[in-house]
């Protein structure tokens, strides 16, 4: 059975003379730090915690422009909750007018 010997591949990081070339100019700083937060995980929110911080209404498609509120349609938290990732539900059923 053949295994290699080499522990020089090419898949391997950077060694620790090529670091400071990697990291040593204007910017390299705010690179990285760009770059962690870009890895740090999202935040465990249910799809109508995530609506009400993030979703904003027009003015052309909605009678109340601005930050969407759930406490408006109450009867929607349920529904986009079962839709989060972190619910164990399988199958959503819903009757709503036409």
């Amino acid at each position: 059975m053949y295994a290699p010997t080499s522990t020089n591949s090419p898949r391997s990081g950077p060694t620790s003379g090529e670091d400071d070339a990697l990291t040593d100019f204007d910017g390299a700083g705010e690179i990285l730090r760009a770059w962690g937060n870009g890895l740090r995980p999202d935040p465990d929110l249910t799809v109508s915690e995530w609506a009400d911080r993030h979703r904003m209404l027009s003015g052309r498609a909605s009678a109340e422009p601005g930050r969407y509120r759930t406490v408006r349609t109450p009867y929607m938290r349920e529904i986009m909750d079962r839709l989060s990732p972190g619910d164990p539900t399988q199958r959503i059923v819903f009757m709503k007018a036409a």
